[in-house]
């Protein structure tokens, strides 16, 4: 009797991503989002749990394991043809082939950077414009996001850079906070003056702004959302002459604006080329407010062409724009989303509204 004897699977599984031409080792029935991470691996992603789609990846060889039905994910009916994945739902179980946008120039690596909170300033309602001193220069791209915590606590939430990311780094980042009712890390910094406390920075992470913003480009940002959009267009402006922006800033109240200042000169200082539309979802309707009213849907409409929109805020109006530009004609391929997850939320790196 001839015994045959099944050759054991590997433990480690090797990753190539195709388009950025190098690889990284994942342990066998590992997550392919959390192994990346854990290298260091600059991997697009957001909510971690299957709900934003931002770690959306192309597998062309090998098998993985889902932990879900990506029919129910953000995946669409084509991409789901075309074989995209979860990477933060997907088990690696042999050696595999991926394609997936992770930075210009082959991403930026994931730093781990110690600093000290400088300033922390309210500029309206209840966002704090926070600004960290770091002891050594770190690199971003514009539209990225990096996660941050005091160095005695273990909350860590992520929250974007709206400050300038210049190409050999700075030692001084700033983020938009808003007060989050429950939120441990936005409770904490209203509470008392953090000036001084020490702090942590890990990233950068995500890929909003990495795209060629050449022609008429349409941003649109819930609250907070606007601290990447800001530092996405500021850094196009300069870059190109040919880049364009309308940015549909959105929030309940007018009390409720900030930053205006800022994007009163930027438009001063690229004239013509900058549009911004406030819009009030809940201004009260005797109030003196001259300005747009209403959800920031109803800002986006057939004059508004556009080469690529750029979208950032919770995921319902995230997605209610998306749904509104695909119905004007814009590709959802031109499409470019960062939804915020509320703070709270069962993973620890998230982007926090």
């Amino acid at each position: 009797m001839r015994l045959f004897h099944r050759t054991p699977a590997p433990e480690t599984c090797t990753v190539r991503v195709t388009n950025a031409d190098f690889s990284f080792e994942v342990s066998r029935r590992r997550l392919l989002l959390g192994a990346a991470l854990e290298q260091d691996v600059a991997y697009p992603h957001n909510c971690r749990v299957g709900t934003c789609g931002s770690c959306k990846t192309k597998l062309t060889c090998g098998r993985i394991r889902p932990l879900i039905d990506f029919a129910l994910s953000p995946l669409t009916a084509k991409e789901l043809k075309e074989g995209y994945i979860l990477a933060c739902q997907s088990k690696v179980l042999s050696d595999i082939e991926v394609e997936v946008p992770i930075g210009r120039g082959g991403g930026i690596a994931v730093q781990n950077i110690h600093g000290v909170i400088a300033s922390a300033e309210l500029i309206g309602g209840d966002v704090i414009d926070l600004r960290l001193r770091l002891d050594t220069p770190f690199r971003f791209q514009p539209g990225q996001w990096g996660s941050i915590g005091a160095r005695d606590s273990e909350v860590r939430r992520a929250y974007s850079f709206h400050t300038p990311a210049p190409a050999g780094g700075t030692t001084e980042v700033g983020f938009y906070i808003k007060k989050l009712p429950g939120g441990a890390f936005s409770e904490w910094l209203f509470a008392a003056d953090r000036t001084g406390v020490e702090m942590e920075l890990k990233g950068p992470f995500g890929i909003l702004g990495d795209h060629d913003e050449s022609g008429h480009n349409v941003c649109v940002a819930g609250s907070t959302g606007l601290a990447p959009i800001v530092c996405m267009v500021e850094d196009a402006l300069a870059a190109s002459d040919t880049s364009r922006f309308t940015i549909v800033f959105g929030v309940r109240r007018e009390q409720d604006l900030f930053a205006t200042d800022r994007l009163g000169d930027l438009a001063a200082r690229y004239p013509g080329r900058l549009r911004v539309i406030p819009i009030l979802s809940h201004e009260p309707a005797d109030s003196a407010w001259t300005g747009a009213r209403g959800l920031v849907t109803e800002a986006l409409d057939e004059d508004l062409d556009a080469v690529h929109a750029f979208l950032c805020g919770n995921a319902p109006m995230v997605d209610a724009c998306e749904a509104r530009l695909v119905a004007l004609g814009l590709e959802r391929g031109r499409i470019h989303a960062d939804r915020f997850v509320p703070t709270g939320a069962t993973v620890a790196n998230v982007t926090a509204a």
